[in-house]
């Protein structure tokens, strides 16, 4: 589904960068530093792969750069998504996405956009973009799920909202609150700087 250099990334590493370590003598040394990969996929089915590969295109027809990116499918097992159908975190400079069911809907692919914008946001949200965008949206906890429901943390309202700008269809937002397509409208604008990609008004 995604064109140019999305549909040809190998699970291995992509880029090796020479970095010049120091001379001893007359002779320079040189230390090689891997790069992770841009995208892998981990164990798979071809239409998660087909989901995984939809979302990183909305992103590149926005013009929005993701960071390395590790698709893992887990199957069925609720533990590495904390019970939840996806999760996103960091191991070292990639952004890990756990996908925690086997049921390929409308519903999982929207999650699976969902996490992928986590990785967006964790990567590319500047401390001055996050300060308006808790100005306009008015949440106290970014990321804190003992203290507040998860609709109130700062980090899905923005994810939730980068749904809705990017996603190639009309979207229904339940999730969250301040929801009318205004609201959305300027969410998405404070987080990227720019208008959304769709931001469909049809279901907002």
């Amino acid at each position: 589904m995604v064109a140019g250099m999305w549909n040809h990334l190998p699970r291995t590493v992509l880029s090796i960068t020479a970095v010049l370590a120091g001379t001893v003598g007359d002779a320079s040394a040189s230390t090689v530093v891997e790069s992770p990969p841009q995208v892998e996929f981990v164990d798979m089915p071809p239409q998660f792969v087909d989901a995984a590969e939809w979302a990183i295109q909305l992103f590149d027809e926005a013009a929005l750069d993701l960071p390395p990116i590790r698709y893992v499918f887990n199957g069925d097992s609720p533990e590495p998504c904390a019970d939840r159908p996806g999760l996103r975190h960091s191991v070292g400079r990639v952004n890990v996405i756990e996908i925690c069911t086997s049921e390929m809907s409308n519903a999982t692919q929207g999650m699976i956009l969902h996490e992928t914008a986590h990785a967006w946001i964790d990567h590319n949200l500047t401390p001055e973009r996050k300060a308006a965008f808790q100005e306009l949206r008015g949440w106290t906890y970014w990321r804190n799920y003992d203290a507040v429901a998860w609709h109130e943390n700062g980090t899905e309202q923005a994810a939730e909202i980068m749904v809705w700008g990017l996603i190639d269809r009309p979207l229904a937002m339940v999730r969250i609150n301040q929801n009318s397509c205004d609201e959305l409208d300027a969410g998405y604008r404070i987080l990227t700087g720019q208008a959304p990609l769709h931001g469909y008004r049809d279901a907002c």
